[in-house]
């Protein structure tokens, strides 16, 4: 839906069918973190588009920073 919205995608590193492997195996949480918060900015993205408001700018978004 992003994609035909033209919103970013936050599939970009990983996807939901790879967190498992990556938490399982790599025990990279913070690549999991980072999935979860951009999939979250997403949805809020789709939400915003859908509503007809205007979309968040990059310089609104900020990302945890914390381990």
């Amino acid at each position: 839906m992003a994609h035909v919205l033209g919103i970013p995608s936050p599939k970009d590193d990983i996807e939901g069918s790879q967190v498992a492997q990556v938490y399982y195996q790599e025990k990279n949480i913070k690549r999991i973190k980072a999935y979860c918060e951009k999939d979250v900015v997403t949805v809020a993205q789709l939400f915003l588009k859908l509503t007809n408001k205007p979309l968040l700018k990059d310089n609104q978004i900020i990302f945890s920073q914390t381990n």
